[in-house]
């Protein structure tokens, strides 16, 4: 059945949006395919539907990294302006809007290093989310219904119970299934409410092209990329079966060496699940001077709590991230020790 959301929150989110006159769409660093989707989504939205036929205000798309290749292709993606290219103007939006819109994170320490700038502004803060403990105090106003497949299915039925399944054009729904399959891994995981199928099925009446969208998001690989999951899967590759667990490993040395960036290393954790045997699998990866590490199950283990408890990190009960508080030989040996005695208590 369809999604239903408290029509009181979607009222004063509405009443908000209608006040602003300069408004700054942000999402997470290191983006992946349901924050640029849910971002540009929700720009195509306000310009072509919720603004139509009256003053629009100025609208932004502000991202704290450059918008990855495999989602270049979506509508309004030369639009995006990144900190990472230009981060004096990206910070100059933010100070100036009078409204901003999060989507798809919980926390200011997501979207380094235009943390501080968030936090400084003065404008209206709307937040859309499906991450768990959201700050209430940064965003006063939040949308959020935690462990839904991604905040691209949440926006869909925001969209339409403020306005109308006719709010959703072609862009909006290219945007917003873009989203849907990269937080699902093509419907992998995080999809068993019935609320999904129905937003996608409504999407589908739309042209999606849905096998270019797969390809564009699992079969278009770099070489590079290649190489770096060979050296994983030959050197980097940590197995322990008994404890039905596998990790990946790589520094930035190692990265740097083989011409890599961090997004030759977006996805790659899902690899560690493809052995039968391995129930949890985790990719710890030194990019830009941070230890960051990606979580992954396909069982009931938990590895949200998992990072929140031991790195501080957070998000889904079978996909999770954390950027480590230690250097990175300490961070495997956290990982490593907690996880195995976690996973033995687990399994008795």
């Amino acid at each position: 059945m369809p999604l239903t959301l408290d029509n009181e929150t979607l009222e004063r989110f509405a009443q908000q949006l209608d006040k602003a006159g300069k408004i700054v769409i942000l999402s997470h660093m290191n983006p992946d395919g349901d924050a640029v989707g849910s971002a540009l989504a929700c720009y195509h939205w306000l310009s072509d539907s919720f603004y139509a036929g009256r003053q629009q205000p100025q609208l932004s798309v502000v991202l704290p990294h450059s918008c990855p290749s495999d989602a270049l292709y979506l509508p309004g993606s030369d639009t995006i302006i990144s900190a990472d290219k230009d981060r004096e103007l990206s910070e100059r939006l933010i100070d100036e809007a009078d409204l901003i819109l999060g989507v798809d994170f919980n926390e200011a320490s997501r979207i380094l290093p235009l943390d501080e700038a968030l936090q400084r502004s003065n404008a209206v803060k709307l937040m859309v989310d499906h991450h768990h403990n959201q700050n209430r105090q940064l965003f006063p106003t939040v949308i959020a219904v935690p462990d839904l497949s991604s905040t691209c299915e949440l926006l869909y039925w925001i969209f339409t119970q403020i306005i109308g399944d006719s709010s959703i054009d072609d862009k909006v729904a290219r945007c917003l299934y873009h989203g849907i399959n990269t937080d699902t891994g093509t419907f992998a995981y995080a999809c068993e409410d019935p609320s999904l199928y129905e937003a996608v099925a409504a999407l589908m009446h739309h042209p999606l092209n849905a096998a270019e969208v797969h390809n564009r998001l699992f079969n278009s690989y770099s070489l590079c990329k290649m190489r770096i999951l060979g050296f994983l899967l030959n050197q980097r590759l940590r197995i322990f079966e008994e404890q039905h667990f596998a990790y990946f490993y790589i520094t930035e040395k190692e990265l740097n060496q083989m011409g890599g960036t961090p997004e030759d290393l977006e996805g790659l954790v899902n690899y560690t699940l493809m052995m039968e045997t391995i129930h949890v699998g985790v990719f710890v990866k030194e990019t830009e001077g941070k230890v960051r590490l990606s979580f992954r199950s396909k069982k009931d283990f938990n590895v949200n709590q998992f990072a929140k408890r031991h790195f501080g990190g957070g998000g889904h009960n079978q996909a999770s991230g954390a950027t480590s508080p230690f250097d990175f030989d300490t961070t495997i040996k956290v990982l490593e020790e907690n996880m195995l005695k976690e996973l033995k208590a687990y399994y008795q």
